[in-house]
């Protein structure tokens, strides 16, 4: 469950407080547990195809800067899926980052999260610094490449403001549950 009030804003610059959500193996994650890390979250979803054709490069960009103290966490906010579906998917296709399940969608109604995949990257400092898309391509191998998460991550561990801090996320829409 996410605490109320967890982000200031959706605006770069708001801070993430505290949550707490599980993962799909069941363990209990918060951001007290990534204390001085960059924290990047990943809209994810099996049911999307545009999401599963950025796993590879969520997976690169993770194994690139892990060693650097940033954590990649995926978040599956869908309306209809469920922890069990959620789960076995992420081990059927090897998924190597966590996937936080915020099933109800709090995490992505407090974010302003809109598509899967749709990332938010957050400083040392629980500041937002980036939000939109992974990169410009939406399908891998595209000509072209602007990796707009990967520039905003070179330039929170470089100390300077990012190149781009927000873009438009493309994919499939995150059907939110009504209330």
């Amino acid at each position: 469950m996410l605490c109320a009030g967890a982000v200031a804003g959706t605006e770069v610059g708001s801070k993430l407080q505290n949550f707490q959500l599980k993962d799909a193996s069941g363990t209990s994650r918060s951001l007290e547990s990534y204390s001085g890390k960059i924290l990047v979250f990943v809209f994810w979803s099996f049911k999307c195809p545009v999401s599963l054709a950025y796993d590879d490069r969520v997976e690169k960009m993770q194994a690139k800067y892990s060693d650097k103290g940033v954590v990649v966490l995926g978040v599956a906010s869908g309306a209809s899926d469920n922890a069990e579906e959620i789960r076995a998917n992420a081990a059927n296709l090897k998924i190597q980052f966590p996937i936080l399940l915020d099933t109800e969608g709090d995490l992505a109604e407090k974010l302003g999260a809109t598509h899967t995949p749709d990332i938010f990257i957050f400083d040392r400092e629980s500041v937002l610094r980036y939000k939109g898309a992974l990169d410009n391509n939406k399908k891998p191998g595209e000509s072209g490449r602007i990796a707009y998460a990967e520039d905003a991550i070179d330039a929170i561990l470089a100390g300077r403001a990012e190149p781009v801090s927000e873009t438009r996320p493309f994919g499939c829409s995150i059907k939110r549950r009504t209330q």
